[in-house]
């Protein structure tokens, strides 16, 4: 199977899986690579076994990612009041 064929078959798959569009396909070989990102481990495991699914000639390399939403470590404050429409500098004072 052509190289072109193959990675627009992977990614009509994953488009109609889970709308998955951020994901690119790389052949080398008899390895199919997939990277990007997806929003959670879960759905990581998931598009590994779909496209594992849907081409088991290939070995798949799953170079996927999650990525990190971290909380801030503490809050912004916010001082000051915001001006009012086509206020100037000099009206607030």
């Amino acid at each position: 199977m052509k190289d072109e064929y193959l990675l627009a078959q992977v990614q009509r798959l994953l488009a109609e899986d889970g709308g998955e569009l951020g994901i690119d396909a790389l052949r080398r070989d008899d390895t199919l690579v997939l990277r990007g990102e997806v929003e959670s481990a879960d759905r990581c495991r998931e598009v590994e076994r779909r496209v594992a699914d849907a081409f088991p000639e290939l070995t798949i390399l799953n170079e996927l990612t999650v990525p990190r939403v971290h909380k801030p470590q503490e809050s912004e404050e916010l001082t000051g009041r915001p001006a009012a429409a086509g206020a100037t500098s000099e009206d607030r004072h």
